[in-house]
């Protein structure tokens, strides 16, 4: 008899690292599976970007900025910008346990948070099993909506919209600068 799995044997998400995550009333709000994948995606992440800063330092090519970076900004990658998104990710890491963190101060931090939860939505449940994925998408959806103040970093992912921040349309909506030297500069409003 022939035995054909549909997917690879995945080990459970130990959900008590979801308890961790508490920002933008994550614990009152979303399931604690769906908190365990977003500390989960975390801490993944982190290593990636831990492991690319590593590789270029020794000159060496990025090998996992795709998980965190839009496609433009992988070209090029220096120790300096690394370090900064580094550095980034780890603030993000940690306001995602603090219920009073008020979110991304930057482009670069929006960057993560949206690697974070995109990571938690689309990779976690192939690497764990996830119970609910229904839930986990809605659970993401919901902190995204909550605090992502504007999609301006959105604009990064579609080249066609390269330089809007630059134009007319950009200084009319509002928008602040999407260059990769302004990644770090705090926005107005924080």
């Amino acid at each position: 008899m022939l035995l054909v799995m549909d997917e690879l044997e995945r080990g459970s998400l130990d959900p008590t690292i979801g308890r961790s995550i508490v920002a933008f009333g994550a614990a009152e709000n979303c399931a604690l599976e769906s908190r365990a994948a977003i500390a989960a995606a975390g801490e993944i992440l982190t290593d990636f970007i831990s492991q690319d800063l590593t590789d270029v330092a020794s000159k060496r090519e990025a090998i996992n900025a795709d998980a965190y970076l839009p496609p433009a900004r992988q070209i090029g990658l220096d120790e300096t910008f690394l370090t900064g998104m580094a550095n980034a990710m780890t603030f993000v890491t940690t306001g995602l346990t603090d219920v009073d963190w008020e979110g991304p101060a930057n482009t670069a931090e929006e960057l993560c948070l949206k690697a974070i939860l995109d990571h938690a939505s689309e990779v976690i449940p192939d690497v764990w099993k996830i119970e609910d994925r229904a839930r986990l998408k809605a659970d993401v959806m919901d902190l995204r909506e909550i605090r992502f103040e504007d999609i301006d970093h959105e604009f990064l992912f579609e080249p066609a919209m390269d330089g809007i921040d630059k134009s007319d349309l950009g200084a009319q909506m509002g928008m602040q600068s999407l260059s990769r030297r302004d990644a770090f500069t705090r926005f107005g409003n924080r």
